[in-house]
Order: structure tokens, then sequence, then C-alpha cells
């Protein structure tokens, strides 16, 4: 009796607890800081303004950038894997940060979409500056394709955002 039970509560169990197995991308994200040992106005100067990323980022070759540092500006970043289109969702000068995300599909960087913000706070005599990233993986199936996982999307933003803010660190403190 127990048997005749237990065996397909069993196998119900097992189908329906399937689909839950299976799951597609989850948020990732990338919290990286660099301190600077400049006042966080120098460092503004340096950074603030949306389209000057190229001067201080090594892994971009140019920015192009439309409608300066106002909301709804775009840019555009050549880099060596192709070219990425973000587009501005903040610009505050005031609290030294902004925010902006991928607008479109890119094959530049294993992601599918991703929003950053970067942000500027005193730290003594220097200036701690810190960029988020939140993103997902670019290939959003079941079983991503290789180069396309988690765990390459985090790589690929992680040494990103890290090789911007070292270039931002040596451009400011007067070595890049």
């Amino acid at each position: 009796m127990i048997r005749t039970i237990l065996i397909p509560a069993i196998l119900a169990f097992a189908v329906m607890a399937a689909p839950a197995m299976a799951h597609g991308p989850t948020p990732q994200k990338v919290d990286e800081t660099v301190v600077i040992d400049a006042p966080p106005e120098k460092v503004w100067a340096v950074m603030g303004d949306f389209g000057s990323i190229a001067d201080w980022n090594p892994a971009v070759g140019s920015a192009t950038v439309s409608n300066g540092n106002e909301r709804g500006s775009h840019r555009t970043l050549t880099l060596p894997s192709g070219t990425v289109t973000e587009g501005l969702d903040a610009h505050r000068p005031d609290s030294m940060r902004y925010r902006y995300r991928l607008q479109g599909e890119t094959d530049a960087l294993p992601v599918s979409s991703y929003t950053a913000e970067m942000k500027l706070e005193p730290d003594g005599q220097a200036t701690k500056v810190t960029w988020l990233g939140r993103f997902y993986r670019a290939d959003t199936n079941n079983d991503p394709a290789e180069g396309k996982t988690d765990e390459d999307a985090v790589r690929a933003m992680t040494d990103f955002i890290r090789t911007g803010l070292d270039g931002l660190k040596r451009k400011v403190e007067g070595d890049g």
C-alpha cells in the first residue's frame, strides 16, 4: 500500500521539480574601488565628463558622445573587441556621480545588458572612486555558449572596470 502511494508521489515531485532546476541567467555584479591621492574635485575634472572615458581608460580606444552630459546622451566606445554604445541616465556634478546603461546589443563584451554607476567620495585628503556594474551574461539561454557564461561576463566586466580605475588613478596622480 505504501509503495503504491510513495512511488507515484516521488515521480510527481520529480516531474514538478525539474523545471525549477532549469533557470536562465541571474543578475551579476561587479563593485570595484580605487583610492586616488587627489581631492575629489581634481578627480571629477578628469572623469566627470561622460565622453572623457578614452582619456583615462586604456581599454577604450576612442569615445564619441552626443549631447555631452545631458540625460539621454549616448557615447560609443571603441574597444579592442568591438564597439559599445551607452546611454546616460543621470549626471550629477554636485554629488560627483553618473549612471549609464548599455544601449542595444554588443559583441565587444559578453553581456546582454548592463547598468553602471561611477561615484566619488572624499577619503581623507584622497578620493575613493567606486564603479558599480550590474549585468546579465551575453547568452541568456539556460545552457550558455562557451565564452558567454556568467563567469565570462563577470571576468570581462571586472577587467574593463579595473583597467579603467587603474588608468584613472595613473592619469590623476600624474603617472599616465
